[in-house]
């Protein structure tokens, strides 16, 4: 069989899984994740965005739409930082302490009741994604977690769990999900009299 046709058939395969995974988005947990921000950015609260790896490099670039691209329909600059991008804090907090805090430790003094706390993992099971949400939920913040697989402990003690099950070891098509959702929520906005009323 030629390579050509080899790669339509991967590719025809990789798209069924990642629709399979579109498929099972709850329309409600969506829905809460988009009310639990309007509500953060109305009150003036900042929301935080970790992950690490491939889900690292979607936390940035969900800081970026949010933070520019929605210039395009508003002039509101909803306060929002990938706490995944001060390499030297990252590194120090690393070397000198544990990996386990490389978030928790930049939430500290920082991070306040009615902040949001997005935790983006495949798996849901990562030490330093799971403390910081637990230190979220500590002082009062609410807690959002994109994760896939089997859920693991994020889907167990997120306030917002949006979970969409594929299978383990399977990372491509859910964290192309996850980019999808960071896509979806903040095309939507542009559609929100709420969203689109902020100043």
């Amino acid at each position: 069989m030629e390579r050509t046709e080899l790669a339509k058939n991967y590719l025809n395969d990789y798209v069924g899984r990642l629709t399979d995974i579109l498929n099972q988005i709850d329309p409600e947990k969506l829905g809460q994740v988009i009310t639990t921000f309007i509500e953060a950015f109305k009150s003036g609260n900042t929301i935080y965005v970790v992950g690490n790896g491939g889900s690292a490099a979607t936390a940035s670039h969900m800081q970026a739409d949010f933070r520019f691209f929605v210039r395009y329909f508003s002039k509101f600059r909803p306060k929002i930082i990938a706490l995944t991008d001060n390499v030297p804090m990252i590194t120090a907090i690393g070397n000198d302490n544990n990996f386990d805090d490389v978030f928790v430790e930049q939430m500290r003094g920082q991070f306040t009741s009615g902040d949001v706390l997005i935790a983006i993992s495949a798996s849901g099971n990562s030490p330093n994604l799971v403390k910081a949400a637990e230190f979220a939920n500590e002082l009062g913040g609410t807690t959002i977690a994109f994760v896939g697989f089997l859920g693991g402990r994020l889907n167990e003690i997120s306030k917002v769990p949006l979970y969409t099950p594929n299978p383990k070891g399977d990372y491509g098509p859910i964290e192309d999900v996850h980019m999808i959702l960071n896509h979806i929520i903040v095309n939507y906005l542009a559609t929100d009299e709420e969203f689109l009323a902020l100043t």
